[in-house]
């Protein structure tokens, strides 16, 4: 998304983790366009929250807010700490809330974009990824009392639903502490579902960012939700088309078949 914004002429605020180590991830773009401002933030951090907003103040202007950073936290539910779900939400949601609520009058003054990544697990329930999915589900209700909240404002607010998507998400998933023997088949199949789904994911990230970039530019019809790859389609689709007690038993076919094999 950085690249695609910087293509188009934006000046672009990119946010990360340990900027100075990982400053190489954008050397090249760095090289190339003075308009990239590389800014540290941990997201659950309101210090850090409170210095990117206040440099961007200082900017004067601000059209467009993505809402990126977040992260899985995997597991049965008894398996995870207190302190792993806590983390889960504070990063997943209630960081996106409070930084789009300090950046929302330069947002205002420009009759800009909110942007939120989301997933499919915003919309379905997966066994072993509560904390996550509940993370998702609070940002795309919070989303939609927004996209009203901000109408009269003329502030869009959309949110991105995205499938399976190849990226380093597995790589950065957290599990939970716990070793109940309970789930210890369900999660031992969890990991050889994903190895089996893995090689099968597509590349989004280009289309995702074009579309990011095509909504910040007003060059799309305004929608709530957009989504992004064949599996966020085709579960909308199946969720929106089919009655409830036939997905659902769809889907508890599909997780008895893959997760509680011997």
């Amino acid at each position: 998304m950085v690249e695609e914004f910087l293509k188009r002429g934006w000046h672009v605020f990119c946010t990360m983790r340990n900027s100075e180590q990982r400053r190489y991830l954008l050397t090249e773009l760095l090289d190339k366009y003075p308009e990239l401002t590389l800014l540290e933030l941990e997201v659950t951090n309101k210090s850090q929250r409170d210095a990117v907003v206040k440099t961007i103040e200082q900017s004067g202007k601000l059209d467009c807010l993505v809402n990126n950073a977040g992260f899985g936290l995997l597991g049965a539910l008894e398996d995870l700490s207190e302190e792993q779900i806590r983390q889960q939400i504070e990063v997943n949601f209630y960081a996106p809330v409070f930084l789009t609520r300090a950046l929302l009058p330069l947002l205002r003054q420009t009759q800009g974009n909110v942007i939120f990544i989301s997933s499919v697990c915003g919309y379905i329930g997966f066994p072993l990824m509560s904390a996550y999915c509940a993370s998702k589900y609070s940002l795309e209700g919070f989303a939609e009392s927004l996209y009203h909240e901000l109408e009269p404002h003329k502030v869009d607010v959309t949110l991105i639903e995205l499938g399976l998507t190849k990226s380093h998400f597995r790589k950065n998933l957290i599990w939970g502490i716990g070793q109940n023997e309970t789930y210890r088949q369900m999660t031992e199949n969890y990991h050889l579902w994903q190895d089996e789904l893995t090689p099968k994911a597509k590349n989004n990230a280009p289309l995702v960012a074009r579309r990011v970039a095509d909504i910040a530019e007003k060059r799309a019809s305004h929608q709530l939700r957009i989504r992004v790859g064949e599996e966020a389609i085709f579960t909308h689709l199946f969720k929106r088309l089919i009655p409830e007690t036939i997905w659902l038993k769809a889907l508890k076919m599909l997780f008895h078949r893959k997760l509680l094999k011997d």
